[in-house]
């Protein structure tokens, strides 16, 4: 029983042995620790008694290549044994760093591990061959050339910018999708690489030249270029001069002034150029579309444009207070001829709405009719504008608004009032002293028919309507009945008919005179 029992302990440290001794690992390798410059060299990794790993390696310091990525398992599931190699090349004098990093799993516990190292690889100048000079059989030379400079690098149709030795730049219109680099070096057993066309995207690209000295030494240059994403106002030269390009988009800021030799350039190019601004979602707000055939005045243009306006108080009074939009330019005058505004109102109207535009001068004090009946298309307006202060979007229509001025003075407007309210108070006055008038003249008659007033009286009322005859001098009769009275005021009967008689008639001319206030 001793035996088995011995027996058995013994195969359990057996298996734990073997258990410790297959366990999964990695391990990393390098063919040499100590190159020369431009020589190449392998790496390798190792993966023992795994069925599953995951295991990168990478290089640092003057070196190419030299990178290995794994992540895999054996086909049976069972523990097995890999080799991955890479090749690296030293391009220049010091030291490769060289490392392992990942994870190795067994089959046996299913437990990842760890894996990792490092290597170091001194890459130095290749010595020069011994020299044939029996004076010099203890030296050795390198006679190669050390010379990387770069004599010209440039880019056909463009010009560099330098940072410095090793940098430029480069910004290129958004139609060019490839350039050609051109490059010399200094010593003509120098190599260069990275010269002749290269395509670009839109952005920014990074381009690299390399000069390679005959010793191996290396100058390494970064060009960068950038390819818009449109064209911009120092583009305008290029897209006048491009017949290929019909529809020409700048894309400005919103403080971008236009000068007026750029106004001049288009209108000799006879094309139509569309200034636009965008915002920071990229949308469109606004664009100026200058059209070079009806351009007749050059001036400066500031291109900026608000939603706002200092004169709204003006606006909204003149136009009876519609609702609408305001639009303020920077520019109030000399503005291009033949322009045109493409202005953004989705917020406030939907498509194929119908709204008047109007512009308000404000020496004037005066809203203009510039454009009726304009169809909002996919969220835009199309108007041309005239020299206004301001501007006023609406589906309001606005009556008389091309005649509707008002005084530019507070003096000027108090002295209208003055001289209505004088006017007001004559006519006041004259209907007062014609309603008494007419007042006292009923009264009058009221009295003669009564047939109790003397002849004193009689002839006191008849000297006062003799007055009011007078005004109706064109009338023979009355003045007749007037003269009959004096001669016969002594009582007769006769005077007292005809008084009846001229009682009667100027009550009748008064009636009808009253009809003329």
């Amino acid at each position: 029983m001793k035996k088995v029992k011995y027996l058995i302990i013994s195969l359990i440290s057996i298996f734990a042995f073997n258990i410790n001794v297959f366990a999964a690992s990695g391990s990393l390798g390098v063919s040499s620790s100590s190159v020369y410059v431009g020589d190449s060299f392998t790496v390798t990794a190792n993966v023992s008694s795994a069925a599953a790993w995951n295991i990168h390696v990478s290089a640092s310091g003057p070196v190419s290549g030299c990178s290995i990525n794994q992540a895999d398992a054996s086909a049976d599931a069972m523990d097995t044994y890999k080799t991955f190699s890479a090749t690296c090349t030293a391009t220049g004098t010091g030291t490769i760093t060289i490392r392992l990093s990942g994870d190795v799993t067994s089959a046996s516990d299913g437990n990842a591990v760890n894996v990792s190292g490092s290597r170091s690889v001194t890459v130095s100048n290749r010595p020069a061959p011994p020299s044939n000079n029996n004076n010099n059989n203890n030296q050795t030379t390198d006679n190669r050339s050390k010379n990387n400079n770069i004599k010209e690098l440039s880019i056909e149709g463009y010009d560099l910018t330098k940072v410095d030795n090793n940098n430029y730049t480069l910004s290129v219109p958004n139609d060019v999708t490839s350039i050609n680099i051109k490059a010399t070096a200094e010593d003509s057993k120098t190599k260069v690489t990275g010269a002749g066309n290269h395509d670009i995207n839109v952005g920014e690209n990074n381009i690299e030249v390399v000069v390679t000295a005959e010793n191996g030494s290396q100058n390494k240059i970064n060009i960068k270029v950038t390819r818009k994403d449109g064209y911009y106002l120092e583009d305008l030269d290029t897209v006048l001069k491009n017949n290929k390009i019909d529809d020409i988009n700048i894309t400005i800021k919103s403080d971008t002034k236009i000068t007026a030799q750029d106004l001049d350039k288009i209108k000799s190019s006879g094309k139509t150029v569309k200034f636009n601004y965008y915002n920071d979602y990229k949308s469109l707000v606004y664009s100026w579309i200058v059209d070079g055939t009806k351009l007749k005045n050059t001036n400066d243009l500031l291109t900026t444009i608000s939603n706002d306006s200092d004169n709204k108080k003006d606006i909204l009074r003149l136009s009876n207070y519609a609702d609408g939009l305001f639009v303020g330019l920077k520019q109030t005058n000399n503005l291009p001829t033949g322009t045109k505004l493409k202005l953004f109102v989705g917020d406030k109207y939907k498509g194929n709405d119908l709204v008047n535009v109007y512009g308000y001068v404000k020496n004037n004090e005066k809203l203009e009719l510039v454009k009726t009946k304009v169809k909002v298309e996919n969220g835009y307006i199309e108007f041309e504008v005239t020299d206004a202060s301001d501007y006023f979007v609406t589906m309001s229509t606005i009556p008389s608004s091309d005649k509707v001025v008002t005084t530019t003075n507070k003096s000027s407007s108090t002295i209208l009032f003055v001289i209505i309210g004088v006017l007001s108070l004559l006519v006041i006055g004259l209907l007062i002293a014609f309603i008494l008038k007419n007042k006292k003249n009923k009264k009058d008659d009221n009295n003669n028919n009564s047939g109790s007033s003397n002849s004193n009286n009689e002839y006191e009322t008849l000297t006062t309507d003799t007055n009011t005859v007078d005004t109706f001098s064109s009338n023979q009769s009355v003045n007749k009945t007037y003269n009959d009275y004096n001669t016969n005021r002594s009582g007769n009967t006769t005077s007292n008919v005809n008084y009846n008689n001229y009682n009667s008639y100027n009550n009748q001319s008064s009636n009808d005179n009253s009809n003329l206030f």
